[in-house]
């Protein structure tokens, strides 16, 4: 088990490194494919949808920049095709342009790919799980729930970003140990609080800063839809066996199908897939 010491980063300097940060980073497999389809004059919207989709700094960027009071008309957005129709395709492409570029500095962070790699196929399997769960229990927008999903955990680019330690802290932890409880034992602070600072600044929906916030947390049978959906996906990835919850046993018979689909998104975008 792991045994925390006195952390060397203070809980204020990573509220300080949350509110500053300015957008999470694009694995370079993702950049490549982006690249390919903006240098191609006859790409098409869903050419750019297929691939962003499925991209945390991407989507959230988008997805708030619709959400912002330029482009809103006071009716929150969280479906991703549609925030990028609100803001318009050429729009679009700029956007994603200079956040690619943008990645460059992100760089500066030392933000190392396997972390990211491991981030971002966590928050795949969530979303995968979340969109079948939607399906299922017929709660929510399966699209809505499988976006909130891929940007659930983005509190934990500032641990990784700025926390020697918090990688060892991971890798040494019991099996089904709750993340945020031992971020919150070693730092004073969890990546549910990072994300929601996150989450805010760029003027996410109230319904995603919730799930950003929350996820972890003990919630009752008949709480918040889409973060009941989101919260048992996570929880179904994160616990050992044992006690499994209704949702879970709907994950659990839908495993091997959740886990085609993650692989086939990651053959998708050229990542590694062992």
């Amino acid at each position: 088990m792991y045994m925390p010491n006195a952390s060397t980063i203070p809980r204020e300097q990573l509220i300080s490194r949350a509110s500053e940060i300015k957008m999470i980073p694009t694995l370079h497999t993702i950049a490549d494919r982006v690249f390919s389809v903006l240098d191609n004059s006859n790409s098409s919207f869903n050419d750019l949808s297929d691939i962003v989709r499925y991209d945390q700094a991407i989507t959230s960027k988008i997805i708030s920049i619709a959400n912002s009071a330029y482009y809103s008309r006071g009716i929150e957005i969280f479906n991703l095709q549609r925030a990028m129709l609100t803001i318009g395709f050429e729009e679009v492409r700029a956007i994603v342009t200079c956040i690619l570029l943008m990645d460059g500095i992100m760089k500066l962070l030392k933000l190392n790919e396997e972390d990211l790699l491991s981030l971002w196929r966590h928050s795949i399997e969530v979303a995968c799980a979340a969109r079948v769960l939607s399906e299922r229990l017929m709660l929510e927008d399966p699209q809505k729930a499988f976006t909130a999903s891929l940007l659930h955990d983005i509190g934990r680019i500032i641990f990784y970003a700025f926390s020697p330690e918090y990688k060892e802290m991971q890798d040494k932890a019991k099996p089904g140990t709750d993340l945020a409880a031992l971020e919150r034992e070693h730092f004073g602070i969890d990546h549910q609080e990072t994300g929601h600072i996150i989450a805010v600044k760029w003027k996410f929906p109230a319904d995603f800063a919730k799930v950003v916030r929350n996820h972890h947390k003990q919630l009752p049978d008949a709480g918040d839809g889409l973060l009941r959906l989101v919260a048992a996906s996570d929880r179904f990835f994160t616990k050992e066996p044992g006690g499994i919850s209704p949702e879970g046993m709907i994950l659990d018979r839908e495993r091997d199908a959740i886990a085609f689909e993650v692989k086939k998104i990651m053959k998708f975008m050229q990542l590694d897939i062992r």
